[in-house]
Order: structure tokens, then C-alpha cells, then sequence
């Protein structure tokens, strides 16, 4: 997953924020937070996938604005026992780093993701020379599981770090100041609503 957010997440402390479900009403707002946050324009089927995943796709709001979202999709394992929570991009504006935006957005998406017995891990790629990423994700437990050679056509060195982390070792964790906005009808990873 790319990762554009703070050097220090929680520097200034958690600010309020609402999450919201991806729907197609703010959905223009996600294509545009990643165009300015993200080095790549991505196709119209990341957008079906992240909706397609359910909860763990959240958008941050403070007001009316979008700060900061998570874009997950669910992947089968290669034998089709159970489910990986794939991370493609956690972003925040620059204007809001340093408030907790983004480390609530892992954690809310971790949590959904733990709370599905057929999810078994969640795993990201980060482009090997971010550190500072690659030592953020670390925090929350994900190790290194190795390198894939070439997978950005762009970047410089093209080279990914593949990071993973064991979704039923998992402690769920509550998010503060955090407020849902749902949509009618819609359901976590696992039918669930956040919390039950």
C-alpha cells in the first residue's frame, strides 16, 4: 500500500473525525484525495474493489471535508480457505497529518478485518526506500515478508517491501473521537456492524 501521512501520526493527538462507508455519492472525493496524495492513477477497478470490500474502506471526514481515507480490497487465499485483507492506499491530506487521522484508519480497518473468522492476515506492499512506512505499519505488528523486484513501473527504485500481519493474533482496539456515519443497510467485512 502506498502511504502518504505524517512523520509522526500522533504528534498533535487524535482530532474528531466522522467515517463514512465508500459509496458512489463520495466516491469522486477518494479519486480526488488519492490523485493529489498518490504518484498514480488508479483504475476505475481499485474503486470497484474497495467498495467491494465492505467497512474496512472508510473515508475521514472533519466536517464536511475529506482528510484522510483507507482503500482495502479482500483477496481469496491460494487455496480458497480463507481471505486476505489486501491495504492498497492509507492517505491523508498534508494539512492534516499529525492528527491521528491515519493511525485510526489502519486500526479501524484492522479491526473489521479481525472481526471475520475467514480473514486470516492483511498484507501491503510499501516502496522499499520509505522507512518511515514501512516502521509505521511495524508498530501496529505487520513484519517484513520479503521483496518484489520491479512492482512499480514509476518509481525509483521500483522495488516493494512486503508487509503482513496475522489479522487472527490481532487485539481489537477502540478508536477515540471517532464518529460513524452509515449508510442504510450496509454491513462490516464480516455482516457486522463496527463494535459488535
Amino acid at each position: 500500500a502506498r502511504r502518504e501521512m505524517d512523520s509522526d501520526d500522533e504528534q498533535r493527538g487524535p482530532v474528531d473525525v466522522t467515517f463514512r462507508d465508500l459509496t458512489p455519492e463520495n466516491e469522486p472525493e477518494l479519486r480526488r484525495l488519492n490523485s493529489v496524495v498518490f504518484p498514480i492513477r488508479y483504475s476505475d477497478k481499485f474503486y470497484q474493489e474497495c467498495a467491494a470490500a465492505g467497512r474496512v474502506t472508510q473515508l475521514a471526514y472533519i466536517g464536511d471535508e475529506l482528510v484522510g481515507a483507507i482503500a482495502c480490497r479482500l483477496e481469496l487465499t491460494p487455496l480458497k480457505s480463507g481471505a486476505r485483507l489486501y491495504l492498497m492506499t492509507v492517505g491523508v491530506y498534508a494539512p492534516h497529518r499529525n492528527g491521528a487521522i491515519g493511525t485510526r484508519l489502519l486500526r479501524h480497518a484492522l479491526n473489521e478485518g479481525s472481526a471475520d473468522t475467514f480473514i486470516e492476515d492483511a498484507y501491503l506492499h510499501v516502496h522499499t526506500p520509505n522507512t518511515e512506512a514501512i516502521a509505521f505499519y511495524k508498530r501496529f505488528g505487520f513484519v517484513e515478508d520479503g521483496v518484489v523486484q520491479n512492482y512499480y513501473k514509476r518509481l525509483d527504485p521500483p522495488d516493494a517491501a512486503v508487509l503482513k500481519l496475522n489479522l487472527r493474533e490481532w487485539k481489537r482496539e477502540p478508536l477515540e473521537k471517532v464518529r460513524y456515519e452509515r449508510v442504510a443497510g450496509g454491513r462490516g467485512a464480516n455482516g457486522s456492524e463496527p463494535g459488535e
